[in-house]
């Protein structure tokens, strides 16, 4: 009788939204330290405002965790706000990607896909196209509210990277003023990215953005702001996407895991508060 050897498992934990200096790290290091994973892959949203010494900050620390880790990132839109040394916000990712190489952190931004097992990883922060609130105006879209206010009005009102709870303004997205890039055309090029590295092995696809509006559950005018319809590539069945790992939505997610036509779809931000339902909810164990 021929031997017969079990399948090997490949671990791996997710985390997203993770906001350095941040109040969820904790439970994250705890559940690496508890789960052993080989890789921690993170949908996203790295730091609170994008300093890169804040990024510097969270790689030391996962790497500290758990030296044989993989980590696999891709970038949330409140790490492409710029500041004083950055030119627009699409430069800033070569920037980021320097200090991941140096923290042997794998950014599927600039790498697009690496291999996990028999998985393909691929990936990257997408971004949003405006195509989730359909029926407002391009002024509107642009600046970020639905109210008539202009930019230049936000930014002569609003304390510029400061908590949002001492801005002045009406309710407005933070991107029309902290990051520098043409929406429609960065959404376009990152789908165009994803669709182009899947090569018909098994694939998780990570980014930071919902790939469809089917996964929010409280709509408005902001989720403009919330990502951009990947639905033709993500259920084409010859692309074997197994697994999608999302977050930006935070609480907003209709689940924060859930299974549509075999594909797993998570959002792990909620499990991160409390390390019971971290470990036991925001882990695959993937078949090799």
């Amino acid at each position: 009788m021929p031997v017969t050897y079990p399948y090997l498992m490949t671990k791996v934990l997710v985390a997203t939204d993770v906001h350095m200096p941040s109040p969820y790290l904790a439970t994250i290091l705890e559940g690496i330290k508890l789960v052993k994973p080989d890789a921690l892959i993170i949908s996203g949203d790295l730091s609170v405002n994008g300093k890169l010494g804040d990024l510097e900050k969270l790689f030391i620390k996962l790497k500290k965790a758990d030296q044989k880790m993989r980590v696999i990132t891709v970038l949330g839109n409140h790490d492409l706000w710029i500041h004083e040394k950055d030119i627009d916000s699409i430069s800033k990712i070569e920037r980021i990607n320097k200090l991941c190489e140096k923290y042997n952190v794998e950014l599927l931004d600039a790498i697009n896909r690496t291999e996990l097992g028999d998985y393909d990883v691929v990936g990257n922060v997408d971004w949003y196209d405006y195509s989730f609130a359909p029926g407002y105006t391009d002024f509107d879209y642009e600046n970020c509210n639905p109210y008539g206010f202009s930019k230049e009005y936000i930014k002569s009102n609003c304390i510029y990277l400061n908590t949002i709870s001492q801005c002045s303004c009406p309710n407005w997205h933070n991107d029309c003023i902290y990051t520098k890039l043409e929406s429609r055309s960065f959404a376009k090029i990152n789908k165009e990215k994803i669709e182009r590295n899947i090569r018909g092995r098994q694939t998780i696809i990570v980014t930071h953005h919902a790939p469809f509006k089917d996964l929010i559950k409280e709509h408005s005018f902001f989720n403009a702001y919330d990502g951009q319809d990947l639905s033709d590539i993500i259920f084409n069945s010859n692309k074997k996407i197994l697994y999608y790992i999302y977050g930006h939505l935070h609480g907003n997610s209709v689940a924060p895991k859930m299974t549509i036509n075999g594909i797993t779809f998570m959002n792990a931000y909620s499990f991160q508060f409390k390390l019971k339902d971290y470990v036991q909810n925001a882990i695959l164990n993937l078949q090799t």
